[in-house]
């Protein structure tokens, strides 16, 4: 008789122990997801910049004045997996390699000047239990500074 009692009590504790544990288990399951889908956003932006200035770099479309679109459309073709309403991509140069002030907005530069490609995507947290514990957007940002060949002679 009391060994059945034991048994009972045994598997009893065991239900209470899974209930306990398996709240926690889930949320980290959850959170692994949030931050792999986050990290996966993260190096797409990253990735886009770097197309985006390399891009930038050729120099293509300087000739048809139509260069900064060529840029902002290279860049966004890496760009197709995520939410196309979160993303801000802005392009600016300097007139040497030396990167120093705000740059040029908006200008890819001339032949020989540095040109940089910077994304920035606000990513939306999605999964039901973690996403109450973070901010309603995370700002990932992305951004790559090529120098740009000379299709023309340099200054």
């Amino acid at each position: 008789m009391h060994k059945n009692r034991n048994n009972t009590r045994r598997a009893g504790l065991a239900a209470v122990e899974t209930a306990l544990i398996l709240p926690i288990l889930f949320m980290l399951v959850m959170a692994v997801i949030e931050g792999g889908n986050a990290v996966y956003a993260y190096m797409t932006v990253q990735k886009a910049a770097q197309l985006g200035a390399r891009y930038a770099a050729t120099g293509r479309g300087a000739e048809e004045g139509t260069r900064l679109n060529d840029i902002i459309e290279a860049t966004q073709a890496g760009l197709t997996t995520l939410k196309q309403s979160n993303i801000v991509i802005s392009v600016r140069s300097w007139p040497d390699v030396r990167a120093t002030g705000d740059g040029i907005d908006n200008d890819p530069g001339a032949p020989c000047q540095l040109a940089e490609v910077a994304v920035v995507y606000n990513y939306e947290p999605f999964t039901p239990l973690v996403a109450p514990l973070l901010p309603d957007t995370i700002p990932l940002r992305g951004f790559d500074r090529k120098v740009n060949e000379p299709w023309k002679p340099c200054n």
